[in-house]
This record gives structure tokens, C-alpha cells and sequence, in this order.
């Protein structure tokens, strides 16, 4: 190593991983700016749907809430699937909480305020009561089993969202180009993808630990939509600067949606 150069972080593997360092990183004080671009870029392409989609898949929830309260109102149901016990854990805490739970509540707002609405307590309660009822199944899965969700899984969905996830599996682009043929084979003919990544991050930081990125490029995502079965026509993949997150060690992302087949 030449003078003055910086060693490269160890990168964290998942068993170190904390549920509450994450969402205490990313979502317990503001909705951040990279996390009102993406909101806003889900609400804008669901809004234009003229249909309500029958079966939704958020794959690789964390323990976030934000982007199946931003889904509940184009959807009649929504299963949800991450690796991580733990995450599942703090989905389900929320799911079954009867009383005031504010956690979520200023991502609500500015979710109804993408739509158009005015909010305000009473329009926060009732999206998150239907959120509440119109998510469903809460799956423990792998990115990297061939089948994350089981054979009777494939091509069972009509909308896909996935957010920072298959992107943050591995370093190895390798792994992440299994992960997305793999996740994505659950997507139907026909069915909508809306995905977010991580843009040239190599690791990302949690709490004082740094995970793994893949390091992906707006071409990476691209071809591999393509590659999977999405229309070129259909594959809407934009950059988004965010170089306040450089801290966080990232200073981009990607927002991408795409129809199969």
C-alpha cells in the first residue's frame, strides 16, 4: 500500500447484520432525500396503471414499510420476502400493531402527498389499516436459490418491487446476475418491475458496519432486464445523483422499471 492511501472497510457478511442499526441509519429521523426520489418514482408508475394489480411481491423488504404502504393502494394483496429473520420480524410487528405506531408515519405523508392528497392524520391512519390488510405472506427467502419463493412461485406475480436488495447480496456481480434472473423468474408475463439500486457502491454503510455492493452501472442494469425477458421498449432506468449519501458510501442510485415479455 503507497503512502497516504486508505485501507478499503472490511466489508460485514449478513450474521453481523441489526435490523434497528439499519433503520436507525436510514429511516428514523427524515424521509432522506435518495428515499423521496425513489417513493416518488414507484407512486409516478403505479399512478400510471389503469388496473389494480392482483399479486404483488415486495422482494427484499428489510424492515421497512415505506415501499408496500406506497404499493397498498394499487394492489389488492402484497407478500413480502427477505433473507433476514430479524427484518421479517419488525414487518410483522408493525402488521399486527393496534396501536399508534409512528415509525412509518411521515413516509405515509409524503407518500399521500405524491398522489395528490392532502394529508393528514386521519388519510396516514387509514393508508397504513390498508396496508395492514392487503399485506399477506411474510417469506424467508434466499436471492440465491434458483427458486427464492418455491417452483410454484414462478411467474406467479403481476408486479415486482424490489428496493436496494439483489444489488446488495454479494460484491461479486456474478452472484448479483443470479440473484436477478432468479428473483425475477417470480414476475408473470406482462408483469411490472419497479427496482432500485445502489449506483457504482461498492459497500454501503449500516450503523458502523459496512455491507457489500455490487458496483452496478446504469448498463449492468439494463442488460441484464434485458437478458431476463423485459422489453427493451419498456426499460426505464435513470441515474440519480445523491452526493450527500457519499458518507453512507454511495453517491447515486438507480431507479429502474421495466414490463416482462
Amino acid at each position: 500500500m503507497s503512502e497516504g492511501t486508505q485501507p478499503s472497510p472490511a466489508i460485514a457478511d449478513y450474521s453481523q447484520w441489526q435490523a434497528q442499526d439499519y433503520f436507525r441509519t436510514y429511516y428514523s429521523e427524515v424521509v432522506l432525500p435518495d428515499e423521496q426520489v425513489v417513493l416518488a418514482y414507484q407512486v409516478e408508475t403505479l399512478k400510471r396503471i389503469e388496473h389494480k394489480f392482483g399479486r404483488g411481491l415486495e422482494y427484499g423488504c428489510g424492515p421497512t414499510l415505506h415501499r408496500a404502504i406506497a404499493a397498498a393502494r394499487y394492489a389488492f394483496r402484497i407478500d413480502m420476502a427477505d433473507w433476514l429473520p430479524d427484518n421479517l420480524t419488525e414487518v410483522q410487528a408493525w402488521v399486527n400493531s393496534t396501536s399508534a405506531n409512528d415509525d412509518w408515519n411521515r413516509f405515509t405523508h409524503y407518500i399521500l402527498g405524491c398522489e395528490g392528497d392532502t394529508p393528514d392524520a386521519r388519510r396516514i391512519a387509514r393508508r397504513e389499516e390498508q396496508t395492514r390488510k392487503v399485506i399477506r405472506n411474510l417469506h424467508v427467502s434466499d436471492a440465491r436459490w434458483r427458486h427464492p419463493l418455491g417452483p410454484d412461485r414462478q411467474g406467479f406475480y403481476d408486479l415486482l418491487v424490489s428496493g436496494f436488495c439483489l444489488d446488495a447480496v454479494s460484491s461479486d456481480k456474478r452472484v448479483w446476475h443470479r440473484c436477478m434472473c432468479n428473483v425475477l423468474s417470480t414476475l408473470h408475463e406482462g408483469g411490472l418491475l419497479i427496482l432500485h439500486s445502489l449506483y457504482r457502491c461498492k459497500a454501503y454503510k449500516v450503523g458502523e458496519r459496512m455491507f457489500p455492493g455490487a458496483d452496478l452501472s446504469e448498463d449492468d442494469l439494463v442488460e441484464s432486464l434485458a437478458s431476463n425477458g423485459f422489453a427493451r421498449s419498456s426499460i426505464d432506468v435513470h441515474v440519480i445523483p445523491c452526493p450527500d449519501n457519499a458518507q453512507y458510501g454511495y453517491a447515486g442510485i438507480l431507479v429502474a422499471s421495466a414490463r416482462k415479455g
